[in-house]
């Protein structure tokens, strides 16, 4: 039974041992540029260590044993000069791979230097064959798609051509949701640079919306259809300028009343009402909406209206820390300007400081809640109440 055991450990020891040779070997020769000439080293070491150890067991407790001493320093030295090289390049590897970046073969991608230089140099037809080739072998490349397009409308004027592959591109190549709204939009570009269509432009900003929904870029394409120039807005743009030239008064700086050269005053009333039929349709608007809130604060004294817009926006998907901790601050001006209250600020400053403890604009309102005191106790208090335009009242109006 002892037998058996140690019989069945050996065969079990050696099947380990020659599959971990078989992995080393296998690795080795994968690795190698020359697999030939490593095969031939492995078998004249196990040559020479055949031969070695066959000696070794022959003249062992025997005379002949001094003749062993030159036999391995021969060996030693063929096997040394065969395998330095190898052994030297897989211990010094790590550093030698920082230098030139090691025998692992690179990913092959597009190359667009030589098309980008032609297109420097005017010579747009040959940076148009360059790209062409290169999507020949990389045909899903976003660069090469945008490059060739950006050749054909900005320097060829083949416009439609241009909208053509960026459509092929966004329709076939499967682009994702970073590509794909980038492409998009450089699609509106197009459309309102090249065509003065923006009703193509709003289109493609929509399809982002409607492709990529609840993601950052559908967000802002959003914001982006919200300020996108009407038809009335592009057909005036190309008219040319008229200005009217009036006739100085040469006695202004006698007159006694200043009234008739001062600058009109804006309707804040009918700006209030723009706004918030304006974020009707596009709730989205984070820029109308900052202005709103201060409109409301500043002009008509409603503080609570203020507020809200503000707390509104910290409430939209998708904002940056950096967006979010400015409407926070804003929320703290507001408390502190109008109304005089340090406690309602820092309740603001300590939300955002909650929901990002380790940004860096933490760090600023935390500094910022040492001072919130001072700043309530300076500020102006007391502003008029006087009623202005809601979301509420504008809907029911």
């Amino acid at each position: 039974m002892e037998m058996a055991l140690n019989i069945l450990i050996g065969i079990c020891t050696m099947g380990f041992f020659s599959w971990l040779g078989w992995r080393i070997a296998h690795a080795s020769l994968k690795r190698s540029d020359e697999p030939a000439a490593l095969v031939l080293k492995w078998v004249i070491s196990a040559v020479l260590m055949g031969g070695w150890l066959f000696g070794l067991a022959k003249f062992a407790g025997k005379p002949g044993m001094l003749f062993m001493v030159p036999i391995t320093a021969v060996v030693c030295l063929i096997l040394g000069i065969m395998w330095a090289p190898t052994i030297g390049k897989t211990l010094f590897a790590p550093l030698t791979n920082t230098f030139d970046g090691g025998s692992v073969e690179s990913d092959p991608t597009p190359f667009y230097a030589m098309a980008e230089a032609k297109k420097k140099r005017g010579r747009y037809d040959e940076a148009i064959a360059d790209i062409r080739v290169q999507l020949a072998d990389f045909p899903f490349d976003m660069q090469g798609h945008m490059l060739l397009a950006e050749i054909l409308a900005e320097h060829k004027g083949e416009v439609d051509e241009a909208v053509e592959l960026l459509e092929y591109f966004v329709g076939e190549c499967d682009p994702g949701v970073v590509n794909g709204s980038f492409v998009l939009n450089r699609l509106a570009d197009f459309h309102l640079k090249y065509r003065n269509d923006p009703a193509k432009a709003r289109q493609c900003l929509q399809r982002v919306e409607y492709e990529f929904p609840g993601t950052e870029q559908a967000d802002k394409a959003a914001q982006r259809i919200a300020h996108l120039q009407d038809d009335d807005f592009l057909t005036k743009r190309r008219e040319p300028k008229k200005f009217e030239v009036k006739k100085n008064n040469l006695k202004l700086g006698l007159a006694k009343d200043s009234s008739a050269v001062q600058a009109p005053k804006e309707n804040q009333e009918a700006r209030a009402h723009q706004m918030v039929e304006h974020l009707t349709r596009h709730p989205q608007d984070s820029d109308v909406r900052e202005q709103l809130a201060w409109l409301y604060a500043e002009h008509y004294g409603k503080i609570d209206w203020a507020i809200d817009q503000l707390r509104e926006l910290t409430r939209m998907p998708h904002q940056s820390p950096a967006k979010l901790a400015r409407w926070y601050n804003q929320i703290a001006d507001v408390y502190c300007r109008f109304t005089g209250s340090s406690e309602a600020a820092k309740m603001a400053l300590e939300e955002y400081i909650e929901r990002f403890p380790e940004n860096g604009h933490a760090v600023r309102m935390r500094e910022r809640l040492k001072r919130l005191k001072l700043e309530a106790r300076t500020s102006k208090k007391g502003r008029s109440m006087e009623t202005g335009p809601s979301i509420e009242n504008f809907q029911t109006e």
